[in-house]
């Protein structure tokens, strides 16, 4: 699966494919499943537009990006981002926090944290 950087939603490897099939046959643009906006031609517009959803403060883009820093190593900034996902209602990233509290990064082990944040991704 992959995430559109447009409009921050998942898409299934198959759904994926489906829609490039139905564009190449119908000779369509290739567009988003879901928000039908033209995909990016480039790394840099795609860059552009994952900004411009971060910038929106949408949940699942701030998650996609502490978790990015999170597998980096930068644990403080990752713990900014996705804390900023949880305030906006994305449960994922409450997991993501239970696992810096239960390892330590960037906060202090917590027991009672690590715990609260699992039963609020459960």
């Amino acid at each position: 699966s992959q995430i559109t950087h447009c409009c921050s939603k998942m898409i299934c490897s198959g759904c994926n494919f489906a829609n490039q099939k139905r564009e190449y046959e119908k000779r369509l643009e290739n567009t988003c499943l879901f928000c039908r906006l033209r995909l990016p031609k480039s790394k840099k517009e795609a860059e552009r537009n994952k900004r411009k959803r971060i910038e929106a403060n949408d949940p699942v883009a701030l998650r996609e990006v502490g978790t990015r820093l999170l597998k980096k190593g930068d644990y403080t900034d990752a713990f900014q981002y996705l804390s900023k996902a949880v305030e906006y209602g994305d449960v994922a990233s409450h997991y993501y926090l239970s696992l810096m509290y239960c390892n330590g990064q960037s906060v202090k082990k917590d027991k009672k944290e690590e715990v609260y944040h699992l039963e609020q991704a459960a």
